[in-house]
């Protein structure tokens, strides 16, 4: 299954994204993770130390070139669109630039800007990257879990088209779940298979309420709810893993009942 994660800047989508990363990661399943996000932060909420994260080896953007006959033409699919190809092959791109993280989870960092400085021009080729491993590296295990950045701009570029699953993080105010139904737009249009809102930092019954009448008036389904949870804010304060610092915690939990879900979902044929 290949699934990402999408919402609105601090609606909590790395830590669901890492903490689901190393629930699905359980009983020896092989699980690769892909930051796609331009400033990175999945390599500690996956329990990576600071140090090492620091250190991680970012995927260069020309990783994935269009694909050219023996002519050199740039080839094109049946509908017209270019047709990408990546640069390496697929145990030298784990070879060369993945991180281990707890669980035997490989982490690939690619969103992040080429030299990592201001002024280094736009994030077209990271875009592109990110689209293009998602769909190379489909075979490499149980699954794949790519943190995308916040905000709509990766979905106008079509960087999630071959996902299997996107997950929508909200929270439980007006503005989140604004941005959540224009994802949600956004998301139709790519004809992803699956598509669910996870409402996070949920506090009380008022809160699940509202999400719950807002994702039926837009007909979101959401695939579960996860608590406005203090051991998580803890675990960001001590630059911990959640699933390390609290694997037991009601945040947890939420996230572990939503692994076991997916991980009995089909993927539904596509017209």
């Amino acid at each position: 299954m290949r699934l990402a994660t999408v919402g609105k800047g601090g609606s909590g989508k790395t830590t669901i994204a890492g903490t689901l990363t190393r629930i699905l990661a359980e009983g020896g399943n092989k699980v690769l993770a892909i930051d796609g996000d331009p400033n990175p932060n999945l390599a500690l909420t996956l329990g990576i130390d600071r140090d090492s994260a620091n250190n991680i080896k970012a995927v260069p953007p020309s990783l994935m070139t269009l694909k050219k006959d023996a002519e050199g033409n740039v080839m094109k699919l049946p509908d017209g669109t270019s047709q990408l190809q990546m640069t390496m092959s697929p145990d030298e791109l784990i070879k060369g630039f993945a991180a281990k993280a707890p669980s035997d989870i490989q982490l690939m960092m690619i969103g992040a800007p080429p030299d990592g400085s201001a002024g280094s021009g736009c994030m077209c080729a990271s875009h592109r990257a990110v689209r293009g491993m998602i769909t190379e590296m489909t075979n490499y295990g149980s699954h794949t879990v790519t943190d995308m950045e916040a905000g709509l701009e990766h979905l106008k570029r079509g960087t999630v088209r071959n996902v299997d699953m996107m997950l929508i993080v909200a929270e439980p105010y007006y503005r989140s779940l604004e941005a959540a139904s224009r994802v949600w737009s956004l998301v139709g249009e790519l004809e992803v298979p699956l598509v669910y809102v996870v409402a996070n930092k949920v506090r009380n019954d008022a809160d699940r309420q509202a999400i719950d009448e807002y994702c039926e008036k837009h007909g979101m389904p959401i695939l579960g709810y996860v608590p406005s949870e203090d051991k998580f804010v803890e675990a960001e304060r001590r630059a911990m893993s959640p699933f390390d610092f609290a694997p037991d915690c009601p945040g947890t939990k939420a996230i572990r009942e939503m692994a076991g879900k997916i991980s009995k979902m089909k993927i539904p044929a596509m017209a």
